[in-house]
């Protein structure tokens, strides 16, 4: 008993981190990236290219980015929790881009990153993780749940966009004049 109350503790708390990643990071900011990255004409011509590298070089490129994006990602954590909050974010906010970029490798090299048997394991079974994870009881609830309290912030706070603009432009000023002085 007790320890299904910790496993379901902890699959919420999973489940919970996963959903405000998805919502807040990935939908918000790191998907709206990837798109413009992937208009770039430039990249077009990239990715003509890509196709005619060595797999074991995109491989490596790949997973330095990769290793890179995750180490930005860790330590802001660390700085969240040491209570630098603003250089957390920025750090954060700083290895969108770089993980924009590196989705849109792996996007466009996949055929060749599936080419190594261990690559192509681990990819599926984060997969299968990801599918699980959004299978669960936990996960439907929670994301019901999230899915009216995000109703609810937009019917209470943003019905009156007027409202919402002034309040906007009062701190606005406020911040403004805080500078002057």
């Amino acid at each position: 008993m007790l320890q299904k109350k910790i496993i379901n503790f902890f699959l919420t708390l999973v489940v919970l981190l996963y959903i405000v990643f998805e919502e807040l990071i990935w939908e918000r900011f790191a998907q709206p990236i990837i798109n413009y990255i992937n208009s770039l004409k430039i990249l077009k011509r990239l990715e003509v290219y890509l196709q005619t590298v060595n797999s074991k070089f995109i491989l490596v490129i790949f997973i330095m980015m990769f290793v890179i994006v995750e180490a930005q990602g860790l330590y802001a954590g660390v700085l969240f929790l040491e209570g630098k909050v603003v250089q957390g974010a920025l750090l954060y906010a700083g290895k969108i881009p770089i993980a924009a970029f590196t989705f849109w490798i792996f996007r466009v090299t996949k055929h060749k990153l599936m080419e190594f048997g261990w690559f192509e394991k681990s990819y599926l079974w984060i997969m299968g993780v990801i599918d699980k994870i959004k299978a669960s009881d936990v996960y439907i609830n929670i994301k019901k749940k999230s899915i009216m309290i995000k109703a609810y912030v937009k019917e209470q706070f943003f019905k009156d966009k007027s409202f919402l603009k002034k309040k906007v432009q009062t701190i606005y000023a406020k911040l403004k004049a805080l500078l002057k002085v």
